[in-house]
């Protein structure tokens, strides 16, 4: 029987994380937290994401280097509650949880894109779906393939995402007023006990962006000396992604008003079209565009890892652990999702 292949390097697992942790998330929720703050102060739900997200990315670093087996979260809650005790129990039920969540997040980024793509192409109603669906099949395309191709995909990848969001922070400093980024004082909540309510409220907002981070986990079979690179990988993701949201959130505060990016479907789209004109925004948007497809790139890879482990386990139908026969990955399942 075919068996799954460690073919991924500690530089290709940081960019499926990388690549999964960014998608049209900040995108979509730098407005949402600017208006729950009211203001600079945002920049402190940010952070106090990126310790939240620290403190959970230790707990799967230490589960996944001790258990780095494929589907992630389906052999950490067999190990945990005992393979012939309740974890085969909350395990099996684990599957069936992903087999309607993880359909449900594709769709959800698919939609994104599609809303996203009407900065550039206004669509209606069923031109949205048409763009959506036809987005999942086209990452469905690009995942039917050994994982060491699917590597070296990952990592160009991740190498758009990283040029995409150090473009937009270089160029907007020339730009940048601190007085605008950092104006506390006309702007917020003060200390009150509306202060952190509204921290409370956005940091769940900024947590969302940085989900992700995990997602090495699903890939633990396939990770070359797994017992060191993933932790490393979700370190790593995690720290680099805080650095480039707490620099991106900073210099859109210093170069827009925060009252007007609160109101903003498309802020960074705006962002760019402010600071070089309506053509490098289109450039900008179909970077973004790449970005989240990008995304559920990562997202697909992940989940379609789960079913494979519960059937490859016997806990789940047979069907589901077969691999492909020259690519060596769990084909069925996801063609599937």
């Amino acid at each position: 029987m075919n068996k799954l292949i460690r073919g991924l390097s500690l530089g290709q697992a940081v960019a499926v994380n990388m690549i999964d942790m960014v998608g049209i998330g900040p995108f979509v929720t730098i407005p949402l937290i600017i208006c729950t703050m009211n203001g600079p102060q945002c920049i402190l739900a940010w952070v106090l994401g990126a310790v939240l997200s620290l403190a959970d990315g230790s707990v799967w670093a230490e589960l996944g280097a001790k258990w780095p087996e494929a589907g992630g979260s389906y052999a950490f809650l067999q190990n945990l509650y005992g393979r012939k005790k309740w974890g085969r129990l909350m395990s099996f039920l684990f599957v069936w949880q992903t087999l309607i969540q993880a359909p449900l997040v594709v769709a959800s980024a698919a939609i994104g894109f599609a809303l996203y793509l009407q900065y550039l192409v206004p669509l209606s109603f069923w031109q949205q779906k048409a763009v959506s669906g036809g987005l999942v099949i086209i990452v469905t395309f690009l995942l039917y393939r050994k994982i060491t191709d699917i590597g070296k995909i990952s990592v160009f990848m991740g190498l758009v995402v990283i040029g995409t969001i150090g473009w937009l922070i270089i160029g907007g400093i020339p730009h940048f007023n601190s007085a605008m980024a950092f104006n506390f004082s006309n702007s917020g909540y003060g200390l009150s006990k509306y202060f952190f309510f509204a921290l409370g409220m956005a940091s769940t907002k900024s947590v969302y962006s940085y989900l992700g981070y995990y997602n090495v986990c699903h890939l633990g079979g396939e990770i070359k000396q797994p017992e060191k690179n993933i932790p490393r990988s979700i370190f790593i993701s995690i720290i680099g992604i805080t650095f480039l949201y707490l620099a991106m959130q900073i210099i859109i505060l210093g170069v827009l008003p925060w009252q007007s990016s609160a109101d903003s479907d498309f802020i960074v789209s705006i962002y760019f079209e402010k600071l070089y004109g309506h053509s490098a925004a289109v450039v900008a948007t179909s970077l973004i565009l790449f970005i989240a497809a990008s995304s559920l790139f990562a997202v697909m890879l992940g989940y379609s890892r789960v079913p494979y482990a519960a059937a490859a386990d016997g806990n789940f139908f047979p069907v589901f652990a077969r691999l492909h026969p020259t690519g060596n990955f769990p084909y069925v399942s996801l063609l599937f999702l």
